[in-house]
């Protein structure tokens, strides 16, 4: 999956709450390095690690939400 620079500001401007714990748990570290730092090159280096984290993890994150649907 990937994602813009400019959606990636958007959820590290946002409140939005995700229930994939490490994606929230990295959202979180990445909204208060950017908040230290606003700069292009940092918004550049969150949207490549929230990206790299979404191709890794997007089929367990699915799959956790399929799951939780049938509960």
């Amino acid at each position: 999956m990937h994602l813009t620079a400019q959606q990636v500001e958007k959820l590290l401007l946002g409140t939005q709450t995700f229930d994939h714990l490490s994606f929230s748990m990295l959202l979180v570290r990445l909204k208060m390095l950017y908040m230290k730092d606003s700069s292009p090159s940092v918004l550049q280096n969150c949207t490549k690690e929230i990206c790299g984290f979404l191709d890794k993890f997007q089929n367990a994150m699915i799959t956790d939400c399929a799951i939780l649907a049938k509960l």
